[in-house]
């Protein structure tokens, strides 16, 4: 689409756990760059992160800012990372106030990479920040939000 923003690709640089060397994946394009990433986590143990619903009714977007491959999709109410764009840097995590970024190693987590992947291919990217949701004060914290859940777009930007 002529003047749309170009999208980064799944990674700048990856690194095969147990094998001691970095493959490049900047050269490749859209879906190649995800199919290699797809099938590198599920044969070489790659981990990625993804977003949780403690993000409901909050929607901070600090951690869009600090995303270097632009992995973040925007939901009405929550963002979601694409687990094939993820380059597993970490560097969202601590930028999360509702601890909504988790790594999907830990225990119970199989179900948010297959959430996030869903909305992720639904949903526009989100490289900007932008103010969180008017009840995410009151939100933080709590129990149960996945109720609350829309499954609409954000704007996206």
């Amino acid at each position: 689409m002529a003047g749309a923003p170009r999208r980064k690709t799944a990674a700048t640089w990856t690194f095969l756990k147990g094998r001691g060397d970095a493959v490049g994946m900047s050269g490749l394009e859209g879906g190649a760059g995800r199919s290699y990433r797809r099938c590198a986590t599920q044969l070489d143990g790659f981990m990625t992160y993804i977003v949780n619903d403690s993000c409901i009714a909050c929607k901070y977007t600090d951690c869009v800012e600090v995303c270097p491959v632009d992995c973040f999709y925007e939901g009405e109410n929550m963002l979601v990372i694409h687990p094939d764009e993820c380059i597993d840097c970490g560097v969202c995590e601590p930028e999360c106030p509702a601890d909504a970024i988790r790594p999907d190693t830990e225990p119970d987590m199989e179900k948010w990479v297959e959430f996030n992947l869903k909305y992720s291919e639904m949903w526009p990217v989100i490289i900007t920040k932008k103010d969180q949701l008017p009840t995410a004060e009151e939100m933080d914290g709590k129990e149960g939000k996945l109720d609350l859940f829309s499954e609409a777009p954000g704007e996206g930007g």
